[in-house]
Formats: C-alpha cells, structure tokens, sequence
C-alpha cells in the first residue's frame, strides 16, 4: 500500500471520503473549460464547495486551508496534508475561473471572500432590494389608530410593540425580532388590524413560514390572538386564517424552462408577514424579495439568537447586526407624532438598522423563571460553572441536569423510558391527543449522524420496540408509532418538520395523520417515503415548534455544532421544563461557541 506521505491533499482527501463525488466532478467540469488549475484555486475551490455545504455562502482567504477543515470539523489525521500558509488571493484572482466582476465565471472574489458567482450575485440583489425599501414612506396621522389598539398608557420604558406596530407603516420593509414570550404574535396581530385601519377597506395579506409546522402555529396562534381583541366581525374576517410555506406561497411565481416568462408573476398582496426569518436561507430570501410586488410590505419575523438555517446563509442573524434599538432623527420624530412619548435611542446613521426593531420584554420568561434565567445565561455567552449549578439548583421545579456518557444501562434506562410511553399511548385513539402526548416531552441530540445522534438512537428504540412486541407491527408500523417528514411532498401536502403518528382505527386499518398548517393529513403509510421516527429530534429539527417539557441530550465527546445558539434554541424550545443529560462543561463549553456562518452579505451590510 501506498505510504500517506506519498499522498497529495486531493487524494488523501478523495482517500478519507471528505472529497465527495460534487467536488471531484466540479473540479474535472472547471479544468475541462478552463484548463488545469494552480494547487491554491483547486483546492480555494474544494473548499468553496464545502463550505457552502455546511451552511457558509463564502470562503475567507485570510485563513489557510488547514484552518478551513478545522472549521468544517474534520479530523487532524485528515486535514494534515493541507498547506498550513493563507492561500496567494494574487494568483486565485488571476484565475481563469475566478472573476470580480459578474463576468460567467463559476467562482467571484469579493475582498479576501470567495463565492460561487450565485451566491455574490444573490446577496447584492437582495442588499440592492431593502436599500430601495429602506425608505420613510409614510406620511399619514395614525395617532387614532394607535390610541384604539394600544390603549395602555406607556410607563417607563418603551412599548417595542407599540414602536414596531407603528414602524410597520412607516416602513416598507420591517425586522421585527425577539426571544420566546416576547409578544411576537401579538404585536403581528395588532399590526394586521392597524394596517386595516389605515387603509379604510380589506387588505391583501400574506402569511408564511418556512416549515409547514411553523406555518400550522402561525396560523392558530394569530387567530387566537385576533379573537382575543374582540374585532367587529367585518375587519376579523378579513384577515387570513392559515399560514402558508414559503416555498407554496412562491410556488405559482416561477416557471421553468429554455425560454423566459412572458410577464414576470409577482406576489400582489399589501402585506406579506414571515415567521421564523432566522431560518431562511439566502437562496430562498432572495426568491422571495425578487418576486414581490413593488408596493409590496414585507415583515420578517424571529429570533436573531436562534439557530441559523440548514441551508447556505445567515440573512436573519446577518441583517440584525445592530447591538439595541435605536433609530434616526426623522424616524424618531414620526414616532413621536404618531403617539410615543418615551425618549428613544438615536443614531446618525442608521441605515437598515432603523429598519429593525427588538422586542426585549419577555412576558413568559420572567426573572422567576427557571427557563427564562437558563436561556439569558446562554445569552450572555459567559459564565461559570458555580453560576450554571445555581441555576439549576434554584430553579429545580423547572430544570433538572445529569451526567449521561451513553454507557449501555444508561441507554437501557432511556429506551425503557420511551418503551412505557409507547405502552401509555395504546389507550389513546384520537390523533389531536396521540399528537400532544408525544409533544408533552421530546428529546434532542446535537448531532443526526454517529453513535450520539438520531438516525442511530431513533433506530435503537424501533429495533426494541419490535423485539419486545410490545404492539402489533405491520412492515414496521404500529399504533402510536410518532414520525417526522423530512421532505416536502406536495402531492401528499406535507412538508419538513411536521409531526404525525400512526393510529389504529376501528377497522383495524392503520394510517398516519400528519399535522400540516392548522390540520391533519390522513394517509396511508406506505404512501409516506420521507420520514424518520420521532423518538429523538435533533434541535434544527425542533426549531419552530415548542413542548412542555424538553429533554437535552449532549454527545459524549466535545463536538463544534454545540454552540450559543443551538443550547439557547433547544432551552427556549420548553415551556415549562428543561431537562440536560450530559456535561455541564461541555454545556458552558458551547456557550462560549458562537455560531459562525461566513457570508459576504454580513461585510456588505
């Protein structure tokens, strides 16, 4: 055999399986057009590819290649052929492949950042589209308006709600962020009856998300909250009462084939609001933006502390760099005249960020809160040990914490755990409530892959649950079996991320009911092909969606996916208790972790 040595980088890299098939066919697509390429851009261009898989939209040059497969947390043994010296940016930009300007090229250099020309050409359009958005256009006195949907007088801070409600039409384009319990769904609802006042007549309103199940609570929690404000029955009917996904709400704009639309399809509405922003990804904020009607409101809605999306990008997180509210002299004085009192914050040059408002009052998590102290502890991005044990001590009707190494009695004790609720499930033959059974408590893992993550746990308790015959299988389906999609399916109207379970009807058939939008598809199983069981989510799994109780587990070795916003997504997915299996130095560990997500619309901003 060949001693390792004797290997270059792209053949041990082809060798240990990082070099995928993608990246060997690009590089053999760019030398056949381009002609052989120098070692820097061949390999500037293997890891522009995998980067962009793990979530980055450019390459930073300022580090070497060695530093670049630290980051994509490949192992030492791997990465130890690679150059330990910054790549020469001289020769890459020199590059038959590479350009600086928009010239067809597969790879664009902006700065010492190196991109797939899409993604350069995606992030502009999209700054070009808010800074053309990032205008006061409103010039109207709302103040009667705000008096009748805000009739609380303010005290001594801020209404944030009130400030966003209002910003909303001044506005054409509004990020509005904040952390679980901070009124989100009640400041979107007030905004919806605001604007139906402004415009004397219905208005044209779009609501979407970007999971189905984000879109189902979307839906139900801003019915819900418009009820609550005892609306006349002629505007309460106006207003939309589903969600729709991103993707559906796009998916009658865009044509595919050789020749151009006839007349490009835009999104004709006077409002369109966004739930859970943050886990948009660049390709699919830029689709959305780009199809738009001129007059078109758009309103992005999350948490800037939340995890980022699966895909290339980080635009929600991106685009809220600003550290605490505060706005420019002429926003200020509209604010003012349409009925705040409070002195606000203001900034000479504010940009996008007077675009921007942060709602930092939580109205579930208060300083009594065991939950709300974890989530601020993360937060914070520091702490000591001492503090993390105080938490849990003082706050132990809410938060519990022990050490788990998956040693096998400590998987037979989970497994068992999981067993007796599938026991607990057979008396229960109403979807709604096998649903909420399940979500009662849900356990996460980091990771999807390996022996810690999901893929391997979720198969483990079916491989129990078959071998105890606990229940009656059918090619491995059973009564009160709990599933997740994994993949949109349009036919079957079920998209990734919903929740369903398997029941057992009166006429011994079985099906499946999915919980997509505000409802439940019925279908029968093997019509399903994009699923895995539900037994173990990994936390960008759960992202959108909230349990009562919420059960951590952290792998048994250290790994870089735990960082700050994934501890803070998976504590602030519990509504009343947090549970950590696992390392509290790996815990405080991972605080100190921050995400990064290397794009060059964070630069551009």
């Amino acid at each position: 055999m060949k001693n390792e040595s004797n290997y270059t980088w792209w053949e041990a890299g082809i060798r240990s399986g990082w070099i995928e098939v993608y990246e060997r066919e690009m590089i053999r697509f760019m030398e056949d057009e381009f002609g052989p390429l120098d070692d820097d851009v061949q390999c500037a261009a293997v890891f522009a590819s995998l980067f962009l898989k793990d979530g980055h939209t450019a390459l930073p040059l300022s580090l070497s290649p060695r530093e670049w497969a630290h980051i994509l947390g490949l192992d030492q043994d791997q990465a130890v052929l690679l150059p330990d010296e910054k790549p020469d940016i001289v020769k890459i930009s020199q590059s038959a492949v590479v350009s600086e300007s928009f010239h067809l090229k597969p790879l664009a250099l902006h700065g010492d950042m190196l991109s797939f020309r899409k993604y350069v050409s995606y992030e502009d359009n999209l700054l070009q589209w808010i800074k053309e958005k990032n205008k006061n256009n409103y010039k109207s006195d709302i103040n009667t308006y705000i008096s009748q949907i805000f009739p609380d007088k303010e005290r001594d801070e801020p209404d944030w709600q009130k400030i966003a409600a209002i910003l909303s039409l001044i506005k054409p384009f509004l990020i509005i962020s904040g952390g679980p319990g901070t009124g989100k769904t009640t400041t979107v609802a007030r905004i919806l009856v605001l604007h139906r006042m402004a415009a004397g007549k219905p208005i044209r309103v779009a609501l979407a998300a970007p999971t189905g199940k984000a879109a189902g609570r979307m839906g139900e929690a801003l019915t819900r909250e418009l009820k609550r404000m005892n609306l006349p029955g002629e505007i309460f009917k106006d207003f939309p009462k589903e969600a729709k996904t991103v993707h559906r709400l796009l998916s009658g704009t865009e044509e595919h084939g050789l020749l151009p639309p006839v007349e490009k399809k835009e999104l004709r509405y006077d409002l369109v609001i966004v739930d859970e922003a943050s886990m948009i990804d660049l390709s699919l904020m830029h689709r959305l933006t780009t199809h738009l009607a001129e007059k078109t409101r758009l309103i992005l809605l999350g948490d800037k502390d939340q995890l980022a999306s699966v895909e290339a990008g980080a635009v929600f997180a991106d685009l809220c760099r600003k550290k605490s509210n505060g706005f420019d002299r002429d926003t200020l004085a509209l604010l003012k005249k349409s009925g705040i009192d409070a002195e606000l914050p203001e900034t000479e040059q504010a940009g996008l960020d007077d675009s921007i408002v942060y709602l930092t009052k939580s109205y579930r998590f208060g300083l009594h809160s065991g939950i709300g102290r974890l989530a601020a502890f993360v937060q914070a991005g520091a702490g000591e040990s001492a503090e993390l044990s105080n938490i849990f001590q003082k706050f132990s009707s809410e938060l519990h914490q022990e050490e788990f190494s998956f040693q096998k009695e400590e998987m037979v004790g989970l497994i068992r755990k999981l067993l007796k609720k599938v026991e607990g499930s057979q008396t229960i033959h109403d979807p709604e409530k096998m649903l909420e059974y399940w979500k009662s408590s849900v356990w996460l893992a980091v990771l999807r892959r390996g022996l810690t993550g999901t893929e391997r746990l979720n198969r483990l308790v079916e491989q129990q649950v078959a071998a105890e015959r606990i229940v009656p299988m059918e090619n491995g389906w059973y009564h009160g079996r709990p599933v997740i999609i994994t993949q949109n399916d349009y036919n079957l109207g079920v998209f990734n991320g919903d929740a369903g379970v398997c029941i057992r009807e009166k006429d011994d058939e079985l099906w499946v009911y999915i919980e997509s939008g505000t409802g439940f598809r019925r279908i029968k199983p093997q019509r399903l092909t994009r699923f895995e069981p539900g037994w173990f989510l990994t936390v960008h799994k759960s992202q959108g969606s909230e349990f009562d109780s919420v059960n951590l587990l952290l792998p048994k070795t250290w790994n870089p996916l735990i960082t700050r916003e994934l501890l803070y997504t998976a504590v602030t997915r519990a509504r009343n208790r947090f549970s950590l299996f696992g390392s509290t130095e790996f815990f405080l560990k991972g605080i100190q972790n921050e995400t990064v997500r290397f794009t060059g619309l964070k630069h551009k901003i």
